[in-house]
């Protein structure tokens, strides 16, 4: 795999029910091995999304084939992303890593 892997960072709000209303909660999750160029097509979505919403669709579906940290690729991953529900949406580089 010739493109470096980045993390993405997400975290999101669980919808509101009208069956059960509650206190929203927040929740995080991690994406490793996502390739940069993906990466990044999902942070410019998401960025869209919050600035002008009516120029991209509120979900979207990212494919891509993941890599562990030796750039071997794995699986092929679905991410099913609902831009109305993240409330941010982060990516890290293996170079602005903080060791």
């Amino acid at each position: 795999m010739d493109e470096p892997a980045s993390t993405v960072n997400i975290t999101f709000q669980s919808p509101t029910r009208a069956s059960r209303p509650s206190a929203s909660s927040f929740h995080n999750r991690n994406l490793e091995g996502v390739p940069e160029s993906t990466a990044r097509q999902m942070a410019q979505d998401f960025t869209t999304y919050q600035r002008e919403p009516s120029r991209i669709s509120e979900k979207k579906l990212y494919t891509y084939q993941s890599a562990d940290q030796n750039g071997a690729l794995k699986d092929e991953c679905l991410v099913a992303l609902d831009f109305k529900e993240i409330v941010t949406l982060e990516v890290t580089s293996p170079s602005n890593v903080a060791v």
